[in-house]
């Protein structure tokens, strides 16, 4: 218990909030009410956080929405309890959903891992190349999983060797795109293999970080 409390500090949970749920409850309908959670939903605050639940919706047989949206980090034990609690909900036939998850990054590849407020990683590919290239290189990366980009027409020369002459000036356009880090890779190696071989083009990747990661996957 030691342990995963420091693990909690560490990734910023409040030390207010570590015993003492916050929380704000709010009547959205005749029949519905709201329940957003602040700071942190954990292991040791979860108890008053369930009676909280369970006086507002099992007691008051009203339908549950908790939002999460607030919280710095909500652990894998309260969302396998409120798991749990929508189950009770449900056989007493009442509504409960929980929301906001999607605004935290989750720790894990398991869909109740811990999920906490951050930033997450992501590859920014910039590609320079000629108007005439953009058409054709944009459905072959959309092809390949790539579901937004972004393209700036812009004027560019360089020389194709250091010693060569300066070459004129041509319409090209910046393409960007985001991917997660694990499409990342597949990306490059297609533009190695199969782009940079037959058309003139410049490429970038490095690595920014992102408000909500999940919009790109």
């Amino acid at each position: 218990m030691i342990l995963k409390v420091s693990l909690h500090l560490a990734n910023g949970v409040p030390l207010r909030s570590l015993f003492k749920p916050y929380l704000e409850v709010e009547d959205v309908s005749e029949n519905t009410s709201l329940i957003r959670a602040r700071d942190s939903a954990v292991f040791s605050n979860w108890i008053p956080f369930r009676r909280q639940i369970e006086q507002v919706g099992l007691v008051q047989q009203r339908n549950l929405v908790i939002d999460l949206s607030g919280v710095q980090l909500v652990d894998d034990s309260v969302l396998g309890k409120l798991d749990e609690m929508r189950d009770s909900f449900e056989l007493e036939g009442l509504g409960f959903d929980v929301r906001g998850l999607d605004s935290l990054i989750p720790m894990s590849d398991n869909v109740l891992a811990t999920r906490k407020r951050t930033l997450g990683q992501m590859k920014r590919l910039t590609i320079m190349t000629p108007s005439a290239v953009a058409e054709h290189l944009i459905d072959e990366l959309v092809e390949r999983g790539v579901t937004e980009y972004t393209i700036t027409e812009c004027k560019g020369g360089g020389r194709q060797r250091a010693e060569g002459p300066l070459l004129q000036r041509t319409r090209s356009v910046r393409l960007e795109v985001l991917v997660p880090t694990t499409k990342a890779a597949a990306l490059i190696e297609f533009l190695r293999s199969e782009i940079l071989p037959e058309f003139m083009a410049t490429v970038c990747l490095e690595t920014v970080e992102v408000l909500r990661s999940t919009d790109f996957e």
